[in-house]
């Protein structure tokens, strides 16, 4: 699939978070834990979790992209809960994430900062609706902006 780049600055991206982190807030829900999803929600995730004040923050480590293309979710590590879970991550695309996370986390709140229309229902919060065409090269993912 050939895909649309585009290239959010570290500053734009601070400003997403911040803003996903007060939509998250107004929405009063009262979490059991915040969990980050390694790798793309480690930048998003620590603004956040700021934000609302969160100072405990597990890690999710699941793979699902190849080369921009998304595959199967593999779950290398994720807590099994029935907790309210606040979830932060980069972006949800077509859910494979989010569909496997859910089966550890059935209780889960997925907020991300871009949503792609195959993967918004997943979505409980989220900043940006992009074409499922549209890929974001993060300005931290340094081997991304290398191949451009």
């Amino acid at each position: 699939m050939e895909h649309k780049l585009v290239f959010p600055t570290y500053e734009e991206m601070h400003e997403k978070a911040v803003k996903l982190g007060h939509l998250i807030k107004s929405k009063n829900i009262n979490f059991d834990k915040m969990v980050v999803v390694s790798r793309g929600g480690f930048v998003p995730a620590a603004v956040v979790a700021y934000t609302l004040g969160i100072q405990d923050v597990d890690i999710v480590s699941i793979q699902s992209y190849i080369d921009r293309e998304a595959g199967e979710a593999i779950v290398h590590r994720a807590p099994k809960t029935d907790e309210i879970v606040l979830v932060i991550d980069d972006i949800v695309d077509k859910g494979g994430t989010a569909k496997a996370l859910k089966e550890y986390m059935p209780n889960m709140h997925l907020a991300v900062i871009y949503a792609k229309p195959r993967g918004l229902p997943l979505a409980s919060t989220y900043v940006e609706e992009i074409t499922q065409d549209t890929w974001p090269v993060f300005p931290w993912d340094e081997e991304d902006k290398a191949n451009h």
